[in-house]
């Protein structure tokens, strides 16, 4: 047994250790004790887990539980338990994360941008024409004569812009800048990527359609999307995420492998379960069938022994197949009495 490298403050977090030290698999402890890989702000970084973050993420899902009874919470045991080897598994719960060199990675705060104050630029308002006064008779100068209004070289007067003019260069202003717009092609949006875990479960759930596929994923078993909703609301089981390269992060609920039995038999009292151990190991589940005569539940093996498909073999005689018909020496007793009750009492019982 692999040796967990935690430190506990307090009694909880003792409890905590004690249960992880007791329970992780050796692949869940070489997780806690040399940090998983993660990707924050474009590097590459070592994302490791404390009890102190464990307490802060329990504290999360009790407060998750509160709200539905508006006033408090009560949780076993083996629940906070059942939160401590998820926490730990997850590789999408942030921990404290380190750089490559084992130093503590901290993110570069963004730098400030100091906007320009705009200053509202305005019209200069027109001067007021001086009066005519006897001074301007006892100008020695004799005055040019005034220059036909088209002749005549613009004042500051004839520079002012009226507000409808205003108005129709802005409107022309916008309809120029809608133009440059519409033909200005759209950027290129890089599609996301589906991260392999989901791609596989996908993949799965595609080839079992009317399942509902539980995965095992270390020591939980696993259910994403719509079912996982489904089954958060039937099995009253803490419905959480996970990231997996789509825009937000997938519904999903676990159980622990070790209480697997106990919530296979509540899913497939309404559902039909396929149970992915690996890719090569798939198993399907349903609800047992109870046999109308003897009330008694015939398993899958059963049903199949029963289900009338018997290959006759060919090239035999007439005689020698009745005897094959109605002797049998290689089927189990009570499942051989069964099936001569079925089929009218034609066996020899030796």
């Amino acid at each position: 047994m692999v040796a967990i490298n935690l430190t506990a403050t307090g009694k909880e977090q003792e409890l905590i250790k004690a249960y992880l030290q007791e329970n992780a698999s050796e692949i869940l402890a070489n997780k806690i004790n040399n940090g998983t890989p993660f990707e924050k702000d474009g590097k590459q970084l070592i994302n490791r887990k404390t009890l102190y973050g464990f307490m802060k993420f329990a504290c999360e899902e009790a407060r998750k539980l509160a709200d539905k009874s508006a006033r408090s919470a009560c949780i076993a045991d083996k629940t906070v338990y059942g939160w401590a080897i998820h926490y730990f598994e997850e590789d999408s719960i942030e921990g404290t994360l380190y750089n490559p060199d084992g130093t503590e990675y901290k993110p570069q705060k963004p730098k400030a941008t100091v906007k320009k104050a705009v200053t509202p630029v305005t019209q200069p308002k027109p001067q007021p024409k001086s009066q005519f006064s006897l001074f301007d008779l006892m100008d020695d100068e004799p005055k040019e004569p005034e220059k036909a209004d088209a002749q005549r070289e613009p004042d500051d007067e004839d520079n002012v812009i009226s507000e409808e003019e205003q108005q129709e260069i802005l409107r022309k202003l916008a309809e120029e800048e809608a133009e440059i717009e519409e033909k200005t092609p759209l950027p290129i949006v890089e599609q996301q990527k589906v991260s392999p875990l989901y791609q596989r479960y996908t993949d799965i759930q595609s080839r079992y359609p009317d399942s509902i596929v539980a995965m095992r994923l270390g020591d939980f078993y696993e259910v994403f999307g719509e079912n996982a909703v489904t089954l958060a609301n039937e099995l009253d089981l803490t419905l959480t995420g996970r990231d997996c390269g789509l825009s937000s992060r997938v519904p999903m609920i676990g159980f622990p492998y070790h209480a697997a039995e106990v919530y296979f038999s509540k899913i497939i009292a309404n559902h039909t379960l396929a149970i992915v151990e690996n890719d090569t190991d798939i198993r399907q589940m349903s609800k047992p069938t109870i046999d109308e005569e003897t009330g008694e539940i015939l398993s899958e093996e059963e049903m199949r022994q029963f289900d009338g498909d018997i290959i006759e073999p060919k090239d035999v005689p007439d005689n020698e197949l009745q005897k094959e018909r109605n002797i049998a020496t290689a089927f189990d007793k009570d499942a051989l009495y069964k099936l001569s009750n079925i089929l009218g009492n034609n066996f020899i019982l030796r």
